[in-house]
């Protein structure tokens, strides 16, 4: 099959969160033996000279990009498009060049697939839509139901109005509407979206995160001999959810743990981490930037139990396969753990009373065979999650266009 991806971002090895998901599902099914063409923005130096995606593209076409734009230029855009502000700025918004870029490829080539990967870039699908051939499919993965999170982020007391969601889920359905299929990453975010649009229920197709388990695995050196106590969180911080859970913990688990044991430090590590948690650093809580893959690796490896005090948001957490495949000790909110279906109290702890998560916590810290017991179990659930069985469902997927035919 020949197949379009039009991602958010440039899909890079060396890079964590959603991307590395989309440059794993890039790779496996060219592996597989389709033929894939990406268009994506380039926001820095290192995505004009990333080269990770090389070997597995037909074709790879970078446009400049500008993450943020002035409120006037937002404003002339959502005069002139009529969408969404949300859809107009940051990672994804509206590119006039994405734009031409994918309307001059439909003119030359013909393709068996098109992937808007997130939902923000399902825009360019909706609006070309008349452009694209009947025999194409059409799909949006999405990785998170903008709708919920405005909603999730309104109940935490953040202002927006009732106006501006409305209009958001009036055209995210909208452009949902516009696809042949909607690959959602676990059962629980289908059911957000058909909430919503119940008449969506049939294109919805779940194919869940995986996880590189050639690449994280455990670290060779027994850990529990080391005698430490260090707890990890890793996430994107551009992403508010990941914020939100640092603060969630500091707030409510933090002084219990550190109080029933004063050894034990927290590390919150992940890209561009804002000023409201680099406050939060002390002699026994580090707060910084996370680096490459081989480095985040090196933290998971380093940390003795990984916390995920989820609160906001949608959609899967690859991270969280990623530290249980370097058998880490989990304890998570039930948000955190969509998709995984661990088992409480085996393969993880789950649970979103902080009075527990922090007890948890203590647990794990205090009892080294049962740090090493729900260790092995979650390293043998992420094993389930490898990123080919997850290509293996995606082409499944992409198939069913050509069966119906």
């Amino acid at each position: 099959m020949r197949i379009l991806f039009l991602p958010k971002l440039l899909p890079r090895a060396d890079i964590i969160g959603g991307p590395i998901l989309i440059y794993h599902r890039i790779k496996n099914l060219s592996l597989m033996g389709h033929r894939i063409t990406l268009i994506a923005p380039s926001y820095t130096e290192a995505d004009r000279k990333d080269e990770s995606l090389k070997p597995f593209c037909e074709r790879i076409i970078r446009v400049d990009s500008t993450r943020n734009r002035s409120h006037e230029e937002i404003e002339a855009l959502y005069a002139r498009l009529n969408r969404p502000r949300f859809f107009l700025t940051g990672d994804g918004g509206f590119s006039h060049e994405i734009d031409e870029a994918f309307r001059t490829i439909l003119e030359e080539e013909h393709f068996d697939a098109i992937i808007a990967e997130y939902s923000i870039m399902g825009q360019y699908i909706e609006s070309n839509q008349h452009l694209i051939p009947d025999d194409t499919m059409k799909v949006i993965s999405v990785h998170e139901c903008y709708t919920k999170a405005f909603e999730l982020r309104r109940e935490k007391g953040e202002e927006i109005d009732e106006d501006t969601i409305e209009e958001l889920s009036e055209y995210e359905f909208r452009m949902y509407s516009a696809a042949d299929r909607i690959l959602c990453l676990t059962p629980e975010d289908a059911e957000i979206i058909t909430g919503y649009s119940p008449g969506l229920r049939d294109k919805i197709r779940i194919v869940p995160h995986g996880v590189d388990t050639s690449f994280y695995t455990p670290p060779r050196e027994d850990r529990l001999k080391r005698g430490t106590k260090k707890i990890l969180y890793i996430g994107n911080f551009e992403h508010y959810p990941n914020v939100d859970a640092v603060l969630n913990f500091m707030e409510h688990c933090w002084d219990t743990i550190v109080d029933a044991v004063p050894d034990a430090r927290f590390y919150a590590v992940g890209f561009n981490p804002p000023e409201e948690l680099l406050r939060l650093r002390s002699e026994n809580v580090v707060v910084r930037e996370g680096g490459d893959n081989e480095s985040i690796r090196q933290t998971y490896w380093d940390s003795d139990i990984f916390v995920a005090p989820i609160a906001l948001g949608t959609g899967f957490r690859g991270k969280l396969l990623e530290a249980m495949a370097c058998s880490l000790p989990v304890v998570a909110t039930r948000l955190a753990v969509f998709g995984i279906n661990p088992r409480h109290g085996r393969d993880m702890f789950v649970t979103d009373d902080y009075g527990e998560f922090a007890r948890y916590v203590i647990m794990l810290l205090e009892d080294l065979k049962l740090r090493s017991l729900m260790g092995e179990n979650a390293l043998r659930l992420a094993r389930r999650f490898d990123h080919r069985h997850a290509a293996e469902k995606l082409e499944r997927v992409l198939k069913e266009k050509t069966m119906e035919g």
